[in-house]
């Protein structure tokens, strides 16, 4: 069994797995599938392309890509990338 990547870090919950993208948007190119139950390091995060009411998307941090939240329950603090706050809005 793999272990687990230190914190933040996400576990996939979707039992079809979550599409690893270039970037946080279904129109961007998949690279990538994680499975179900998969762990993976997480990077930070954005507010992207709306998925299922979540607007949240993971940069991974050992690999490249993002996932979407709506299908990874993450575990420790995801913070944003440098020079963001928590109050900024995208867009």
């Amino acid at each position: 069994m793999a272990s687990t990547p230190s914190q933040p870090y996400g576990t996939v919950v979707s039992e079809i797995g979550v599409n690893v993208r270039e970037l946080p948007s279904t129109d961007s190119p998949r690279i990538a599938v994680l499975p179900y139950r998969s762990t993976i390091g997480l990077k930070y995060k954005v507010r992207a392309q709306n998925i299922d009411g979540n607007h949240i998307w993971y940069l991974l941090r050992d690999r490249p890509g993002w996932v979407t939240a709506r299908y990874v329950d993450n575990t420790g603090n995801v913070g944003l990338p440098d020079g963001e706050s928590e109050g900024e809005s995208a867009g």
